[in-house]
């Protein structure tokens, strides 16, 4: 976790007329920093908080993202004038605003995924502040352990998970684990008889908020500006997901195969020479999905653990964007921001009857990432829909130790005759 209490002088510094050796006064203060998205489309304010930090180094200026214990890397923050604009990486989403000062710059955050109706207003301010400012009450209850939880929309069925929290004092960390992927990392507080937690990412902006009644907690969930669900939990340390190995079906009719353009500009299929004898891990995923993020971490992990043993990694990937060249530079964006070593192909958009064309051997695809392991035999052992990501702890433990032994079994397996 990264501390946000950084010594003064180094806030005074970028704040007086000159820093050290004389230097002149940067436009923006440096340290820590809370930013507060505005989702209330109503003209009241319901915010969603966001903390980071801001440097400045020879090469520019840095903002780091803290969720938790996650910290995302912001190396794209252009400051000219009184202007600021923030790139996001990973996704295609953006901060502009206008600078106040040293300590302050608000403007608007666009999720261009979501199209140019999706901007949310927000505004920064620099200094140690808490992420939320609904005091620090102390907590009535304690929320640490497992809880069983449903989501629910009208006119939708309820959708079950896990809500895992840990406190320390009023602080509150955790995440929700559902049968399609987890919720990341979560942070708060826990307040008297509330309990508040936000987690930004540069596509999710998510903020929960619930009462909590003993043994119970009502809430709502936010994310963005237009997607709002109800929730409740009790505590229920026995609850279970659906198997997230059988989750998802095969159709007998369509043998698994693939043959898409790679970012050599050549096309890759599971026929050719590199796959044959091999156990191929076949990841669905997109560069738009934060969960798959943290599965390319895990398979970059298992690339280079177990290819000179006979294991290769392929991601097919369904992107948003239909413009092929913008598709292939965010696939190369991808490879270069988690220094992938392994085969990344354009499969298709996410269109939901590109998907069942181009994935005709899947009934329904339900989740990105969808992790398929192959044998060395060509037959599917394994498929594994969503992921426990890092921000569900012991259980992302449990699952990566898993799909590391499957992968592991059939790594000893002798390759079929003639391959």
């Amino acid at each position: 976790m990264v501390a946000f209490a950084l010594p003064a002088c180094l806030l005074l510094a970028a704040c007086s007329g000159k820093g050290d050796g004389g230097r002149a006064a940067l436009p923006l203060a440096t340290g820590p920093w809370r930013m507060a998205l505005n989702l209330d489309t109503t003209g009241g304010s319901l915010e969603l908080p966001v903390q980071f930090t801001l440097s400045h180094g020879p090469a520019g200026w840095a903002m780091v993202v803290i969720n938790q214990d996650e910290s995302i890397q912001v190396d794209s923050v252009t400051v000219e004038g009184d202007s600021i604009r923030i790139r996001m990486p990973f996704f295609d989403s953006e901060f502009k605003g206008a600078m106040d000062g040293d300590s302050l710059f608000s403007g608007v955050w666009t999720n261009y995924y979501k199209g140019p109706h999706s901007a949310i207003p927000f505004t920064a301010k620099a200094g140690v502040q808490p992420r939320f400012t609904v005091g620090n009450g102390k907590a009535r209850h304690d929320l640490s352990g497992d809880w069983e939880v449903h989501f629910s929309s009208p006119g939708d069925a309820d959708e079950p998970a896990i809500g895992i929290f840990s406190m320390e004092g009023n602080r509150v960390k955790g995440s929700f684990a559902t049968e399609t992927g987890d919720l990341r990392f979560l942070e708060g507080v826990a307040t008297g008889d509330s309990l508040f937690l936000s987690s930004f990412n540069g596509s999710q902006a998510y903020l929960f908020r619930a009462a909590v009644k003993g043994d119970s907690i009502l809430g709502e969930f936010r994310s963005g500006k237009s997607h709002v669900q109800h929730w409740r939990a009790v505590r229920n340390p026995q609850f279970t997901l659906a198997n997230d190995e059988t989750l998802t079906e095969l159709d007998p009719a369509h043998p698994v195969d693939f043959s898409y353009p790679g970012l050599d500009g050549a096309m890759h299929a599971l026929a050719d020479p590199q796959f044959r004898g091999k156990v191929v891990v076949l990841d669905i995923m997109g560069t738009w999905c934060p969960n798959c993020i943290d599965e390319a971490r895990m398979l970059r992990e298992f690339h280079g653990r177990y290819g000179a043993k006979g294991l290769e990694v392929v991601a097919l990937s369904f992107e948003r964007n239909a413009d092929t060249a913008v598709a292939m530079a965010a696939l190369r964006r991808f490879r270069k921001a988690l220094d992938i070593p392994y085969s990344l192909l354009l499969a298709g958009t996410t269109n939901r009857d590109t998907v069942a064309v181009r994935l005709p051997y899947i009934k329904q695809l339900k989740a990105y990432p969808t992790t398929i392991l192959v044998g060395r035999d060509g037959q599917v052992r394994h498929i594994y829909t969503g992921i426990y990501g890092p921000g569900t702890g012991a259980r992302y433990i449990r699952f990566k130790e898993r799909m590391e032994k499957a992968l592991v079994d059939l790594l000893r397996e002798q390759p079929r005759k003639g391959a």
